[in-house]
């Protein structure tokens, strides 16, 4: 009984410690990411202006990196909502942004950013 006793609690312990053993790799891939450059991120809400340097990994696109720094809600690459405040289809207003001061080009999915850039994210109304 002593025997079967003990094989019983290797088992259990060898259960264990391979159940906990996975969580392992899933940190080891986001260590293996490495840091590209550094972005200034600035997203201007209503009365709030956040404006900050922020890191992104190799191969990023402007979409990546604001997903990474806020809540983001998108539609076909183009940028509906961040934290929270949408975009208002009815009175014309929409998410834009602008990189490196120019209006951008492309939407935030298509854009791979740079070491250096510079991404501002606005409400912009149009009247139709």
């Amino acid at each position: 009984m002593k025997k079967l006793f003990k094989y019983l609690v290797l088992s259990i312990a060898l259960l264990l410690l391979v159940a906990c053993g996975n969580g392992g790799a899933d940190s080891a891939k986001e260590s293996q990411k490495e840091v590209a450059g550094t972005v200034q991120l600035i997203v201007r809400r209503e009365d709030d202006v956040t404006d900050e340097k922020v890191d992104f990994y190799k191969g990023d696109t402007v979409m990546d990196v604001l997903k990474e720094n806020y809540e983001v809600e998108e539609s076909n690459g183009f940028i509906t909502v961040i934290d929270g405040l949408a975009q208002d289809e009815e009175a014309g207003k929409y998410w834009m942004f602008d990189l490196n001061d120019d209006l951008a080009p492309k939407a935030a999915d298509q854009i791979k950013v740079q070491d250096g850039d510079k991404i501002e994210f606005y409400q912009e109304t149009f009247n139709s």
